[in-house]
């Protein structure tokens, strides 16, 4: 069985991302909260189910602890061995990961 190490994902995804521009690390993110809809780019339908559930003053709240919020840019996997994977149910079993975004 393959095992990698955190540390070796993040060293992997700080490589990946500098010989593919445009990319960068979570952890080099200052504002990653930009990455995903917020409660103000939501249609007015999703956000009167959210009110149907929870009451006006409470549903932004509901929704940003209990939403699925999509994110708004490309995404995906680095693993300790270096790998890319656009969705984490691929990454092997102890490979550890580090995930990436299209920043620009």
């Amino acid at each position: 069985m393959e095992t990698y190490s955190v540390e070796q994902a993040s060293r992997n995804a700080l490589n990946w991302c500098e010989n593919n521009k445009g990319w960068a690390r979570i952890c080099d993110i200052e504002n990653v909260d930009s990455l995903y809809k917020n409660w103000a780019e939501l249609s007015e339908k999703e956000k009167s189910y959210w009110v149907k559930q929870f009451g006006q003053y409470d549903a932004e709240s509901a929704w940003i602890e209990f939403g699925k919020s999509p994110c708004k840019v490309p995404y995906g996997f680095i693993t300790g061995k270096g790998d890319f994977y656009r969705n984490i149910l691929d990454v092997p079993l102890h490979h550890n990961l580090m995930t990436v975004y299209k920043v620009s």
